[in-house]
């Protein structure tokens, strides 16, 4: 098992507001990220590895543990991870699947190595587009969606008390909203000793079709026909769909961080689609 070094601006990052994109990029892509307007400092991370077609965001949880520690370590063994062990011949499937372990077992030895940051933890989305194919890896309630020919597809289940009383029928959709207890997490990253199992999907992936990963900070701001409505809208670009859903989750009360990537759709080199 490789060791994760973080270096010292991992260590002292704070929050920032940044927008960032790659239309270049084989499967392009743009990300935008913010710690929202009560946070101290940003947990969330994302990782990109653009020749492999990976995809990775993870929201940390633990504050002074140092959640933005373990949401980076989650990132950084997917991103550089998963392609190798592709090539390497694993399906990729298994590669996500061995990676989100690799992720959970480096975040442990990071805290217990630093007593300080015991208890940090973090959620974790990944995905990788290639060959036609479309894997997504979950553990937590970072989620990913998947936007064909105007409609949007949630992909991943939420691991967390309000997904499971929706699963049991105990609370509608609208009254799990308004449950402060909903966030709570029935998986992670980093917080218990035996690795938690990931939810994998698998699906087709077609030239035109956009993914989207983000935060709890996003969802927990804007419902799914909010996302669908600005995601679908005719002749938006990636960048345009970002900075708008950023702004709308912003708008609606968000105090928690937020952070969203959009990928594919048709590769213009210089500019976005």
């Amino acid at each position: 098992m490789s060791s994760i070094v973080l270096g010292p601006e991992v260590l002292a990052a704070r929050s920032q507001v940044a927008l960032l994109e790659r239309p270049d990029a084989v499967v392009p892509w743009v990300v935008v990220t913010d710690a929202g307007p009560s946070r101290p400092h940003n947990e969330d991370r994302w990782r990109t590895d653009d020749a492999h077609g990976v995809f990775a965001l993870a929201d940390g949880m633990g504050g002074y543990n140092a959640g933005e520690l373990a949401s980076e370590i989650a990132v950084r063994t997917v991103a550089e991870l998963v392609g190798a062990l592709h090539e390497a011949g694993l399906p990729t499937d298994d590669a996500l699947e061995r990676a989100v372990s690799v992720a959970h077992a480096g975040i442990l030895d990071f805290a217990h190595a630093r007593p300080e940051c015991l208890g940090m933890g973090t959620t974790l989305v990944a995905a990788v587009i290639c060959d036609g194919r479309l894997t997504v890896a979950h553990v937590g309630d970072s989620r990913a969606y998947l936007l064909r020919d105007g409609v949007l597809r949630r992909i991943t289940a939420d691991h967390s008390i309000g997904q499971k009383m929706l699963l049991e029928g105990r609370m509608t959709t609208a009254q799990i909203r308004r449950l402060p207890a909903r966030g709570i997490l029935t998986r992670a990253l980093g917080i218990d000793a035996d690795p938690p199992r990931a939810d994998v999907a698998l699906l087709d992936w077609l030239p035109d079709d956009l993914l989207l990963l983000c935060s709890d900070g996003l969802t927990d701001s804007l419902d799914d026909d909010h996302l669908a409505a600005v995601l679908a809208r005719p002749g938006i670009t990636r960048a345009g769909a970002a900075g708008e859903l950023m702004a709308a989750a912003l708008a609606a009360g968000c105090i928690d961080n937020i952070t969203l990537l959009i990928a594919g759709g048709a590769r213009v080199p210089g500019r976005d689609h």
